[in-house]
């Protein structure tokens, strides 16, 4: 009964936090608004027994990377403004979010009927899930290439990201 509390509870969170990163207009709120997003995602891999990946989005995401961020926000100096919307603009959302929970809602209501009350044998995770042993062995055999990949694609955008900033300051 606890984890579809919980569930509910990081995912509103997770979208309300998202609504945010959206809406301001102040860098440095929208990059905290994000690091919440980052925390209500860890909380629901930890609901999916990832506790790894839940610990690596912590330390990765929202602890490097938003670092970064607020660094380079904070080099460019970046003036906060209003809000994109005003007060009265947010009825709108809460009336889009009371039809979207009624529906979820009457979803559980109606789905619950059709059950017997017993629930489904839950499936036994293999030995080793989600270790960081395993997850490495899966990502240097099945996925090295795209791995790769990936890290080509990156070190050429940290290239370009360098060759533009010289280019606009020089």
């Amino acid at each position: 009964m606890l984890e579809p509390v919980l569930f509910a509870l990081f995912s509103v969170s997770a979208v309300v936090f998202a609504f945010n990163v959206v809406f301001r207009r102040n860098a440095v709120h929208c990059a905290l608004h994000l690091v919440g997003v980052l925390l209500s995602l860890s909380g629901m891999f930890v609901l999916l027994n990832a506790q790894f990946i839940a610990a690596i989005q912590i330390l990765i995401y929202a602890g490097a990377i938003m670092v970064l961020f607020l660094f380079v926000v904070m080099l460019l100096n970046v003036k906060g403004e209003a809000p994109l919307l005003t007060p009265g603009a947010w009825k709108g959302f809460g009336f889009f979010f009371a039809l979207i929970v009624f529906v979820e809602l009457l979803y559980i209501v109606l789905s619950q009927g059709g059950t017997e009350g017993t629930p489904a044998a839950a499936v036994p995770l293999p030995p080793g899930f989600g270790s960081p042993a395993e997850i490495g062995r899966i990502l240097y055999s099945t996925w090295l290439f795209p791995f790769e990949v990936t890290s080509i694609l990156l070190l050429i955008a940290v290239i370009g990201a360098v060759v533009l900033a010289k280019r606009k300051f020089a």
